[in-house]
């Protein structure tokens, strides 16, 4: 069964033993997540505006870092409305895809978006997800791990629930190892993305700024893979957008 016992929905948040801005999100996570259900009907349309175009080559981008022709069982962890889900199936289509996201209504614009026999979403958490162990080939976070409640725990849990030698690809936000540029994409996200988000989709557009809080308590990009490599073996990782976005792949 893919299924272990099911666990509480919300976990109960301890302290990470690390620095507070690699600890996840901790007591702001259920603001961020409510701004993300605020603004779900318009999810896709700001994505494209902050993103500035480019959300969905990132993310082919990382579905190329993932493999050729993958066929085995893929874990979309923080799913969203199932944009990751849509695109690895298209892709891979001897793959099949559970999508998991703590959200009710990004569960069911999942069902909607994505019509297949090979598809499953779950509601759930990744500090608790109910999977067994070793369920999963692949697991893809597409902008979705940094809003962890414990980053270190979420970690954990995609590590217990990948397969020995299966691989983990992350597509995210990056903060840039050196100041100066970290001072422009952290701007970048405190005043530009509103104001995108606005224009996208008028007032519940500038939620986006909550984005900022994410990328606040996100480790520099040095630093993350840091904290992957503690669990993985790394095997790539890319930046683009002027480094403000990441894309890596690691081993079990």
């Amino acid at each position: 069964s893919l299924l272990k016992t099911p666990a509480p929905l919300i976990p109960l948040h301890h302290p990470c033993p690390c620095p507070w801005w690699m600890s996840g999100l901790g007591a702001d996570w259920g603001r961020v997540e409510e701004a993300i259900a605020e603004i779900s009907g318009s999810y896709d349309r700001i994505n494209r505006f902050i993103s500035l175009g480019f959300d969905l080559m990132l993310r082919e981008r990382a579905l190329t870092l993932a493999g050729e022709g993958f066929n085995g069982r893929v874990l979309d962890a923080g799913s969203g409305p199932g944009i990751f889900s849509l695109l690895a199936l298209r892709r891979w289509r001897r793959a099949d895809v559970v999508a998991l996201d703590p959200l009710d209504v990004m569960v069911s614009l999942s069902k909607r978006r994505v019509r297949s026999e090979r598809f499953d979403v779950v509601r759930g958490v990744f500090e608790q997800m109910p999977f067994r162990s070793g369920a999963f080939g692949l697991v893809l976070t597409g902008f979705s791990v940094r809003d962890a409640i414990d980053l270190r725990k979420a970690i954990s849990e995609i590590w217990r629930v990948l397969r020995y030698g299966g691989r983990y690809v992350v597509c995210d936000i990056a903060k840039p190892d050196p100041p100066p540029l970290r001072f422009v994409v952290s701007a970048y996200w405190f005043l530009i993305a509103p104001i995108l988000g606005f224009l996208a989709a008028g007032r519940r557009g500038l939620r986006v700024w909550d984005i900022y809080r994410t990328y606040r308590r996100w480790p520099v990009k040095r630093e993350l893979i840091g904290l992957l490599d503690e669990f993985f073996a790394v095997e790539r990782s890319e930046v683009a957008m002027a480094g403000g976005a990441l894309i890596a792949a690691f081993r079990r």
